[in-house]
C-alpha cells in the first residue's frame, strides 16, 4: 500500500480538563487549551502539529485497585494523569462530577484547599500514567 502524500488534518488548539483550587480551597473543573504549532520535529519524517514543551519533574504508573475511594484530598503533587485502562470518576468540591475513560486526560492542580475525590468505577482497576509537572513560580 502507497503512503499517502496528503497532510493529516490539523489542529490548532488541543482542550483538556483540569481540576484546581480557587482563592478559598474550593475545588472545580476547568479547562486547559494548548496551541499548536505545525514544526518538523523529527526530520526527515514530514512537519506535524506539536505543542510548546513544558518540562517535567518525574514521571510514573499508578495501579488503583478495583472499587478503590480516595475520599476528598488535595492532589499529592501537581501532575497529569493518562487514564490507559479502566474508568475513573472524579468528584470536585463545589459537587460537579466527571469520569475518565481509557485515553482520558486530566491535570489535577488542587494541591491545597479542600482537594476531589476519586474512585474507581466498573469492574477493572485502573492503570494510570502521570506526569509530575513543577508548581508555577517555584
Amino acid at each position: 500500500m502507497a503512503a499517502s502524500t496528503e497532510h493529516p488534518v490539523s489542529h490548532s488548539t488541543l482542550a483538556f480538563g483540569r481540576i484546581y483550587a480557587d482563592e478559598t480551597g474550593e475545588s472545580h473543573f476547568g479547562a486547559l487549551d494548548f496551541n499548536m504549532s505545525e514544526r518538523n520535529f523529527a526530520p526527515p519524517a514530514p512537519p506535524f502539529w506539536v505543542s510548546r514543551m513544558d518540562e517535567a519533574v518525574r514521571q510514573g504508573f499508578l495501579v488503583v485497585p478495583t472499587g478503590w475511594v480516595g475520599d476528598l484530598h488535595p492532589a499529592p503533587v501537581r501532575m497529569w494523569i493518562f487514564l490507559l485502562d479502566g474508568e475513573m470518576e472524579f468528584e470536585v468540591s463545589d459537587g460537579e462530577r466527571r469520569a475518565l475513560v481509557p485515553g482520558g486526560t486530566l491535570l489535577l492542580d488542587d494541591t491545597h484547599g479542600k482537594g476531589h475525590r476519586s474512585r474507581v468505577i466498573g469492574g477493572n482497576i485502573a492503570t494510570l500514567a502521570m506526569v509530575e509537572m513543577p508548581v508555577p513560580g517555584h
